[in-house]
């Protein structure tokens, strides 16, 4: 006499010794299919939201973080200067940079401004420094160098502006 049990996945009548479902295929024992076993569903679950909680973290909160210390950054101007070389008129713009954040930074993306003595725009450089580093709550030299696309004495003076810098801690 043969004995039956129901699936416990599609109910149907199976031999009572069965492992395997020959209707679903589904494994009899009580844990052995995902759908019933808690401790797998409740693992993956806490590992799905703790990629979502990590991918919030660093994208929205310190990523936030991030811009703030960038517009700590401050750059004041010490020196201008053009040279003559073979190739052609290059402009120099020397100065600091002062980071008062708990950033570090590197890869700066400097926009530089050339002013007349009044102050008319002459010539913009977009430079990236990818050797600089400026350390958190110090202060760092910066050269901004490029090809001068007008005659050395229209470069009296420079404004430099930080427009993007990879921060990390």
């Amino acid at each position: 006499m043969q004995q039956t049990k129901e699936c416990i996945m599609c109910f149907s009548a199976i031999d009572s010794r069965a492992k395997k479902c020959p209707q679903c295929t589904s494994l009899q024992a009580k844990y052995s299919n995902l759908e019933n076993n808690p401790i797998i569903i409740g693992a993956l679950a806490l590992i799905v939201v703790g990629i979502f909680g990590f991918i919030f973290y660093q994208n929205i909160y310190v990523a936030g973080l991030k811009d703030q210390a960038q517009k700590n950054l401050t750059a004041n101007v010490n020196q201008i200067s053009t040279k003559n070389e073979t190739d052609g008129l290059y402009v120099t713009c020397i100065g600091q940079v002062k980071n008062e954040s708990d950033f570090t930074f590197k890869n700066i993306k400097f926009k530089v401004d050339f002013l007349t003595e009044q102050n008319t725009l002459v010539d913009t450089l977009s430079i990236t420094d990818e050797d600089l580093i400026i350390l958190p709550n110090d202060s760092t030299n910066f050269r901004v160098r490029g090809i001068a696309q007008k005659s050395a004495n229209s470069y009296n003076k420079c404004q430099v502006t930080i427009t993007d810098a990879w921060a990390y801690k």
